[in-house]
């Protein structure tokens, strides 16, 4: 507005200085002009904010990366021209504890009602709050400004990205309706079901050996026990805003959400039941998930709380602390970035699976003992991650 009012200003004196030097009718004209068109606009502009009104909409929810479309709509009392209208929306993250402001130039039309749609990208998961700071009301010159209150709140739930797994378990989980399994490929410490013999190994317990068997057979021989494969399974998030010196960025914790809904989804579908959990305020918080609708609501308390600001407690490392591993056999854990010396001294208590979230390529499926490594891309995951094995 200020550059309008120079350049306009600028006008006027040069039409003022050739009347002068000129002393002509038509200078004297243009000059008045100059003068009296401001005026006119003036009062085109006041007449025009009788009983101005500004109210907008959105859709409650969507997804990660999607653009909504803000509904703006603008009502007065009377026809007449308008000038340049601007909003200042402002978008706050309640999540990630960020918070953006965009403009938005609009130009009403003569009628008594002007609808608008203005499309907004949701770049992040979470709770978007949108409020409409202030309104700028300009005239057809833009000599003149009029500041009008914003509008009540909006909230926007932004969802992580859309993702369908096919999820395959190296060992068959326990579901609602099986009963007791055994892992064929592993032996374990079950006494209750006997896998299969074997002579006698030096180390071997002696509990394990088959006296009566081995009487007969004038050879020590030894039972192999089963391995229970009853899945108690647990899905252990993390969302980190830094990590040591490095910062997680926004992107690899959207794909930490949509890997823990997309595997959690993945698993009431195959009718199995699990937790979902992290830590929070110094204690594991775990919320059960058996159908559809705990999935939704497990996911809705996930997107209303904070990510730490600053390198918060670990997840996994928390666990250990905690007497609820001894409820799990399975444990899945999507994170950023993790520590190994937690994850080895949890891979000795059980079947332990890391979902580590990088950002770029160059890291591959890794094995170790005791537990495996699955990276995924932050920036590639929503074209390539379609299957995965645990």
């Amino acid at each position: 507005m200020r550059r309008y009012r120079i350049w306009y200003g600028a006008a006027v004196l040069a039409a003022l200085l050739i009347y002068i030097i000129s002393n002509r009718s038509e200078a004297l004209a243009a000059f008045l002009c100059l003068v009296i068109v401001p005026v006119v606009s003036l009062g085109i502009e006041l007449a025009g904010l009788r009983g101005f009104e500004l109210k907008y909409s959105i859709k409650p929810s969507c997804h990660v990366g999607q653009k909504i479309p803000l509904e703006i709509c603008i009502r007065k009392k009377n026809k007449g021209p308008l000038g340049r209208i601007q909003l200042e929306l402002e978008m706050e993250n309640t999540m990630y504890g960020e918070t953006k402001t965009k403009t938005i130039i609009l130009c009403a039309s003569e009628q008594e009602e002007s609808r608008f749609q203005y499309l907004i990208e949701m770049e992040n998961c979470g709770s978007v709050r949108l409020t409409v700071l202030y309104v700028k009301c300009f005239d057809l010159l833009g000599l003149f400004c009029w500041t009008k209150p914003g509008s009540a709140q909006q909230e926007v739930l932004v969802y992580p990205a859309e993702l369908q797994l096919n999820t395959q378990f190296l060992r068959r989980p326990e579901t609602i309706i099986s009963g007791e399994l055994y892992d064929q490929n592993r032996k374990g410490q079950d006494v209750s079901e006997v896998s299969g013999l074997r002579d006698y190994a030096e180390g071997d317990s002696l509990g394990s050996i088959h006296w009566k068997l081995s009487s007969k057979l004038d050879n020590l021989v030894v039972r192999e026990f089963g391995y229970p494969s009853n899945y108690n399974i647990l899905i252990l998030y993390d969302l980190k805003s830094s990590s040591g010196e490095d910062e997680i960025s926004n992107q690899r914790n959207d794909a930490v959400l949509a890997f823990t809904y997309a595997l959690s989804r993945s698993m009431v579908e195959r009718n199995l039941e699990h937790n979902v959990g992290c830590a929070s305020g110094g204690e594991m918080q775990n919320f059960p998930v058996y159908s559809l609708a705990t999935c939704d609501q497990m996911v809705l308390n996930i997107l209303c709380r904070p990510v730490p600001k600053e390198n918060g407690e670990d997840s996994m490392y928390r666990f250990l602390q905690e007497d609820i591993r001894q409820k799990y056999t399975k444990l899945i854990y999507i994170t950023p970035d993790y520590e190994e010396s937690s994850a080895r001294q949890l891979s000795r208590e059980l079947d332990l699976t890391i979902i580590q979230i990088t950002q770029g390529s160059g890291k591959e499926y890794m094995a170790t003992h005791g537990y495996s490594v699955i990276p995924v891309d932050a920036d590639t995951y929503q074209k390539k991650a379609h299957n995965i094995v645990i």
